[in-house]
């Protein structure tokens, strides 16, 4: 991480860093809250590495070429989507200064969780 850098202007200086990672039809997998207020980043703004900003663009970019625009709630999904997403959060997790705060839907317990920090 010592090459982490972050492009984006501090708007919320007294608030923590939030990225969530999830999946919306046409948007980028990762939703800023706090510090750098609400965005729709695809990572490069935040410091991933270019693997994992490849990995996210995949994974939104496989589930855009499923989607319905005229029947969203019959769109299928690509198998292992949700457990795809929540890998990709965790790598988001550990990427990311122990400072952030990452949230990501969690396929087994299908409740909105926030990621511990890598042991």
């Amino acid at each position: 991480m010592s090459e982490f850098q972050i492009t984006l202007p501090i708007l919320e200086p007294d608030e923590p860093p939030r990225v969530d990672v999830h999946y919306e039809w046409r948007q980028y997998a990762l939703w800023l809250s706090g510090r750098y207020g609400l965005d729709n980043v695809d990572g490069h703004e935040i410091g991933l590495s270019p693997a994992l900003v490849r990995d996210l663009l995949l994974w939104t970019d496989t589930e855009d070429a499923l989607f319905n625009e005229d029947d969203p709630a019959n769109s299928p999904s690509s198998p292992n989507f949700r457990a795809n997403g929540f890998e990709l959060a965790k790598r988001v997790r550990a990427e990311l200064p122990s400072e952030w705060i990452v949230t990501t839907f969690d396929p087994d317990s299908r409740k909105r969780v926030v990621l511990p920090l890598p042991r």
